[in-house]
């Protein structure tokens, strides 16, 4: 094997682990359930004492698709706020305190990946889940 194969297998292996830290970066743990135009997205973490942000994907063929959901958020202890916003301005906000969650129901308009976006604001929050189910229109 000559050098420039070397390097070269080195700098595909530091972009593959690269890309794995982007992903796990954010700290949540995402599982996802679609049936047909519905289904549920579930957000968890387990704690936060800082701002974090990421993408939560609805359907990725879902683009500009207007997507009534309820949201429920909650913490074991701390408090936090999460806002999930969408295309056109489309926004839901809660907080969750500890033994307090967080409902909200309202509309969201995806990206064209089928993605909104979420940004948690957290004080020694721990074991953070938010459940989003959902219809598309």
């Amino acid at each position: 094997m000559n050098r420039n194969q070397r390097t070269i297998k080195i700098i595909l292996a530091v972009l593959i682990l690269s890309l794995g830290l982007l992903a796990c970066g954010t700290g949540y743990q995402t599982t996802q359930k679609l049936i047909g135009n519905s289904g549920e997205v579930r957000l968890r973490m387990k704690e936060s004492n800082e701002t974090n942000s990421t993408k939560v994907e609805f359907n990725e063929d879902w683009s500009g698709v207007r997507v009534t959901s309820t949201v429920v958020f909650g913490v074991s202890s701390g408090s936090c706020r999460a806002v999930l916003s969408g295309e056109n301005g489309s926004t839901i906000t809660l907080d969750a305190t500890a033994g307090s969650p967080g409902e909200a129901t309202g509309d969201l308009v995806t990206d064209v990946f089928g993605e909104v976006s979420l940004e948690t604001d957290c004080q020694n929050a721990q074991e953070l889940d938010l459940m989003i189910s959902f219809i598309g229109n």
